[in-house]
């Protein structure tokens, strides 16, 4: 016979079951499915939609930095910052930096992930080991690198020296052929787990009968990767490539706390220029066009991904 504290629990759970069901019929699963999703999409409106319109909304004004009283001008902040050769150096130099910085994550990602999947003794402790970079912060990591490469006190100053590539220091976050080259060594030893992460995920599932029969036809380690691996892994790397680009575009801290996109703007993106005509120019109309530009070069970024996503998906099946 069951206990009064039995009888009272089964009591709570019959009426939890009772209200459950009677919520979800009264919803029904779409409104269920809203209602579950409305918090992160109030979240995303208030601090990432609204600013973006507040930002297109200024571009066509003239804002007094003092009094942010606005004067509507049209496209002239466009026309000014079209002219303007700093804008389109800025734009060469994120190109640069998105370019290098995912090509070689890609390339390196996958070629480290391939051989964390492998059978190796010490795996688990690796692949956490390579985790380290992508956990750390981008104050931490600009700082490191620029005690490594400070020519008074830099280790790599000093290694150069001794193996006698060197006659004396150099300061590379001080020389404008330099300064852009080693932001993007240090954005893709910060970034390159992410892409093994997500590439070990992928990999998880790549089927592992079809590796087998192509080795027992004769097929060699790079043409299962070639014709079994790859397309397997072909859009996950797009979505990689995707989240990357959009995320490399729109850097600041990183590259920012580098150089301070000196020496003479070496390394000035687009984010960084945004900052520099807000504070330093005092020029927020432009400066939120420049904004505005971004973001129209990334949705024509992402449309060519997903048109690629689309075409690996359907090699793929």
């Amino acid at each position: 016979m069951a206990s009064p504290i039995q009888t009272a629990q089964e009591s709570v759970r019959q009426r939890a079951r009772a209200i459950g069901t009677a919520f979800r019929f009264e919803l029904g699963d779409r409104a269920l499915a809203v209602l579950m999703v409305l918090p992160a999409a109030l979240l995303v409106i208030v601090f990432a939609l609204y600013p973006m319109l507040q930002g297109l909304f200024a571009s066509f004004f003239q804002v007094e930095s003092a009094t942010l009283e606005m004067h509507f001008n049209g496209l002239e902040n466009y026309r000014w910052l079209l002219s303007q050769p700093l804008f389109w150096h800025s734009l060469l130099r994120s190109l640069i930096w998105v370019t290098g910085t995912t090509v070689v994550q890609i390339v390196l990602g996958v070629g480290i992930s391939l051989l964390l999947h492998q059978e190796l003794k010490g795996r688990n402790f690796a692949r956490g080991l390579v985790l380290f970079p992508y956990l750390m912060p981008a104050i931490v990591i600009a700082l490191t690198w620029r005690f490594i490469l400070d020519p008074t006190m830099g280790v790599f100053n000093r290694l150069l020296m001794d193996f006698g590539l060197i006659e004396h220091p150099i300061a590379f976050l001080a020389n404008p052929r330099t300064a852009l080259l080693f932001v993007i060594i240090a954005g893709i030893w910060k970034y390159t787990p992410f892409v093994v992460m997500m590439c070990l995920a992928r990999l998880q599932v790549v089927p592992v009968e079809l590796e087998e029969a192509a080795r027992i036809d004769g097929a060699g380690a790079w043409q299962v990767f070639r014709h079994i691996t790859l397309p397997w892994l072909m859009p996950v790397l797009i979505v990689t490539l995707l989240l990357r680009t959009i995320w490399t575009f729109r850097q600041f801290d990183i590259v920012y706390l580098f150089a301070f996109g000196g020496p003479l703007f070496a390394t000035t993106t687009l984010p960084v220029l945004v900052r520099y005509l807000a504070f330093d120019a005092q020029k927020i109309g432009p400066a939120a066009a420049t904004a505005s530009v971004m973001v129209i070069i990334l949705l024509l970024m992402s449309w060519g991904y997903f048109a690629l996503y689309g075409r690996a998906e359907e090699e793929l099946g």
